[in-house]
């Protein structure tokens, strides 16, 4: 891991069931880079986090409620409090700038100035976290820090990225949706770019483009993290067999699957429903 030039985490107050309860900033850091593998928080009941707010500066993957997904680069991610998070990238080394904070008011603060939460969104967000975080720090090594000041400039970052986020968001047309809803209904079925464009009476590189225009990956990319992700969860929730998994998710061969399956989760189908067994027995402990 490269350190930042501003970071600051808080190494004195202690996690537990009160986190949440009163504002205070946990810790942050701008374009740290982590060496390649996946982090993984909040998963004790115990311990719960506070709100999460990471922008990606390098392609990156996360995984939401057991499904995966991957994040184009200049992405913003925001977590809920009390939320697990399970981040990174696993093929290389990833650059990203983070904020923990308790803010009770986080709610109502969302509901008159939203920002995405529980789901990548793309934003050029890095001078935001250059700018507040650079400030903050500059606040943590007075003294005497002062705590009306830190409520106000963190309202001042979030408006400033609910603003950018609206200037951002770009409607995804109804077209595109039924695409997407195409490849989610169809994944057992042997599909190609070019047999979906088909289907829609436009050429493959159309599709391609307007494809990777609205969802920021090829068809053929979200088509198979569509089909891990199912195979994930039929792993996880289901006793099918894994040649029976490989058939419900559109693979012909068992033994390609597997391979597939490797590439996409970094483990293999029976080594994935192990440690899922293993995860569910240490919660009931």
């Amino acid at each position: 891991m490269i350190e930042p030039h501003i970071s600051f985490y808080d190494n004195h107050t202690p996690w537990g069931p009160a986190v949440g309860r009163n504002f205070q900033i946990r810790g942050f850091a701008y374009r740290e880079t982590m060496p390649r593998g996946m982090v993984c928080n909040g998963d004790k009941a115990g311990y719960p986090w506070p709100w999460l707010l990471i922008f990606f500066h390098d392609p990156a993957t996360v995984v939401l409620e057991d499904v995966r997904a991957d994040v184009a680069e200049n992405s913003l991610m925001v977590w809920p409090a009390g939320a697990s998070h399970h981040y990174g990238n696993a093929g290389r080394e990833w650059t990203h700038s983070w904020l923990i904070v308790d803010f009770p008011e986080m709610s109502q603060f969302q509901k008159n100035y939203p920002l995405p939460v529980g789901r990548p969104f793309c934003i050029s967000a890095d001078a935001i976290f250059a700018r507040y975080l650079g400030i903050l720090q500059d606040e943590f090594r007075r003294d005497a820090t002062d705590l009306f000041f830190q409520q106000n400039l963190l309202q001042l970052f979030l408006y400033d990225l609910h603003r950018w986020c609206k200037l951002n968001f770009v409607s995804i047309p109804e077209r595109l949706l039924e695409m997407e809803r195409y490849l989610s209904s169809h994944l057992q079925e042997e599909l190609t770019a070019e047999s979906i464009a088909a289907h829609f009476g436009i050429t493959a590189p159309h599709f391609r483009s307007l494809f990777r225009k609205y969802f920021h990956s090829s068809p053929m990319q979200y088509l198979n993290t569509l089909r891990q992700n199912k195979a994930a969860r039929l792993l996880r929730f289901y006793p099918y067999s894994c040649k029976e998994i490989a058939e419900m998710t559109g693979f012909r061969d068992p033994l390609y699957f597997s391979r597939c399956f490797r590439r996409f989760w970094g483990t293999s189908p029976s080594e994935y429903r192990e440690n899922c067994d293993q995860s569910a027995r240490l919660r009931c402990k």
